[in-house]
This record gives C-alpha cells, structure tokens and sequence, in this order.
C-alpha cells in the first residue's frame, strides 16, 4: 500500500508536520514522516530519521551532519533526500512545509519523484520566484500566509487545506487512459505559434501534439519529458530559450538545454 510522506526538519517544524501527519491519518491513509533535521535538536518520534537518510549522500552520512556550517549541511540533505526518494516504492505522495531552507530540501526530494506523483509544498516563499524549486515538475506550492513557527489558526487553516488536498490527490486516482498515439514534443512562444498550430494540426490525427511554452521551465520540461520516456521525438521550432542563454535574456533553460535531447537520440527537428 502506497504512504504519504510529510518530510522536513523535525526539529524546528515537529509539531506543524505531526498536525499534517495526524490530518491524513484520520482518513484512513498510512503516513510515513521522514526527518530531514540538520541540526542538533531532537526531532521526536519519526518513521525515517535524518540519519537515515542523510547515509544516502554519496560521502556517507558524515558529509551531511557537518555540525555548524548549516548552508553547506543543507545542501547536502537536499541531495540526500533526493537520493532516499529515489530508493522508495511506496511514496503515493509527498507534503513539506515551512520557510525558505525546509522549502528548498523537500522540494529536491519532491523533483526526484515521477510525474503525476501528487506533491504539496506549503512554503512561506510561495509567493514570489518558484521556479528555482517547481523546475519541471509538477509541484504545487502553496502560499503559508502566516510562518510556518507554531500552530495557530492560520497555520491549522493552511497546513489543514494542503494535507487534505494530498488526501483527496491519493484516494482518487486520475483514471489511465492507455496511450493510442505517440507523443511528440513541440516548442511554441508568440512569435512562432501560427507555425506550431500548423504543424500540430497536420500531425495530430497520428501524434499525441504535446506543445511546450518556451519560458526557459518549459523547454526544461520537454526534455525531461524526453528524458523519462514521455516522448518519441521532438520537433524544437522555438530555441530561443538559447538565445536567452547567450545573450542575457530572462527565459533561458539553462545550459543543459538540448543536452537531454542529444543523449536521448530521438528524432529531432529545430529551427
């Protein structure tokens, strides 16, 4: 039977995870709270604790307990955790919350899960520039309003809302439609998308059209796409997410862009 997991510091946001933890339970659904503590505080009773998985980094569990370099201990929890996510066969979903630091190591485990794996971050950055811990992936962060430092009737109001959104998110199932048609990628901005229309309309009577919005996540979200098996080709009529790169524009995919697609050897057509 798939668990929800809550993960995050148990040390600092024990009582506001446990709230979470005690919300999916009542309906029926088995939990698993993984502690994701860097620090020296007792996170209380966990079902995973940090320790475990911090022993998932590739230097052992001593490069991540590094004592008082939190930044650098943080860092490599996040890669931990992403490690320890990769390891499970049971994870049905995933919730975190609390600030900037719990945000960014959930939400490494949170990117390591396959696609359509429900994922809930409440977060106190949840408002401004997501984009550095959504990435490609399908990640929906939740705004906490209040800090996530206590319970009190925002918090209960908020983190209550999220867990019961996971509930609903594992017990109904999106029904699986096998796939009839092969699915390609396609790259569409402004500029290019009289031409996109046109291709996807000649295409789409053989082709599952799956078309991509080239803000820099998008291009990173076909590729990802590509990576996983989603698609069998690629037709990129919009690189200027490259361009982006170069040039110092604000939409740029990073300098992986392309990499994914070159190393999958899919059929691939740009301009």
């Amino acid at each position: 039977m798939v668990k929800a997991y809550i993960a995050g510091t148990c040390d600092t946001k024990g009582a506001e995870l446990r709230y979470i933890k005690g919300l999916i339970e009542a309906v029926g659904l088995e939990t698993c709270l993984v502690d994701l503590g860097t620090g020296k505080g007792d996170g209380g009773p966990v079902d995973v604790p940090a320790a475990e998985v911090a022993a998932h980094h590739q230097g052992g569990a001593g490069a991540v307990l590094l004592g008082d370099d939190r930044g650098r201990a943080v860092t490599a929890m996040a890669d931990a955790f992403a490690q320890f996510v990769r390891t499970r066969g049971d994870i049905g979903g995933m919730i975190g919350a609390g600030g900037s630091g719990n945000t960014a190591l959930v939400a490494s485990g949170m990117r390591a899960l396959p696609l359509g794996v429900p994922k809930i971050l409440v977060s106190t950055v949840a408002s401004g520039d997501v984009q550095p811990y959504v990435g490609p992936n399908d990640i929906a962060m939740v705004y906490s309003v209040a800090d996530v430092a206590g319970l009190n009737s925002i918090t209960r109001s908020v983190l209550g809302n999220a867990a019961h959104a996971l509930t609903g998110m594992i017990q109904h199932k999106v029904p699986h439609v096998p796939a009839e048609k092969p699915a390609i990628g396609l790259t569409m901005f402004g500029v290019t998308t009289v031409c996109v229309d046109q291709v996807r309309e000649l295409l789409e009577a053989e082709y599952d059209c799956l078309v991509f919005h080239a803000t820099g996540t998008g291009g990173q979200s076909m590729e990802k796409l590509a990576e996983n098996g989603f698609v069998r080709g690629c037709i990129d009529v919009t690189t200027t997410e490259v361009c982006d790169l170069l040039m110092g524009g604000v939409f740029s995919a990073g300098e992986a862009r392309l990499d994914t697609l070159a190393a999958a050897g899919l059929p691939y057509v740009g301009s």
